[in-house]
């Protein structure tokens, strides 16, 4: 469980570069102000919990799932009006499309969230110091 666990972490490390990679505009379209500092925040939120998970510190787990829990669901709006989305990573969706808007649930965050879950689960059972 050791190695899955520092292999979740290089995910997470990788995850955030491309985030990083999507705000300072060098990997697709510039964002515009407010999703540029909403991307920027959960990929410092991902790096920095990737290199304290790498160092096995608990934090890095509990920042982890949370950068995942932010990319869990996106909603559109039909009307252009407000809508919540942070894609800052990998992201492959199941679209749900309603009169009022569309909803996205990002699988691969959902699965990195089930994973990250379960290493915390293993190491409260194991009782691993930090």
């Amino acid at each position: 469980m050791l190695e899955f666990e520092k292999w979740l972490a290089r995910v997470l490390l990788l995850n955030s570069a491309l985030a990083l990679g999507v705000c300072l505009g060098l990997l697709g379209p510039p964002l515009d102000g407010a999703g540029r500092y909403a991307v920027f925040g959960a990929a410092l939120l991902g790096f920095v919990s990737g290199l304290l998970s790498l160092k096995r510190h608990r934090p890095g787990l509990w920042g982890g799932g949370l950068y995942y829990l932010l990319q869990l669901v996106s909603y559109f709006p039909a009307g252009g009006s407000w809508q919540f989305s942070v894609k800052a990573g990998v992201s492959v969706g199941l679209v749900l499309q309603f009169q009022h808007g569309v909803l996205v649930f990002n699988l691969v965050a959902g699965a990195l969230l089930a994973a990250t879950l379960a290493v915390l689960g293993w190491r409260r059972r194991v009782k691993l110091p930090n």
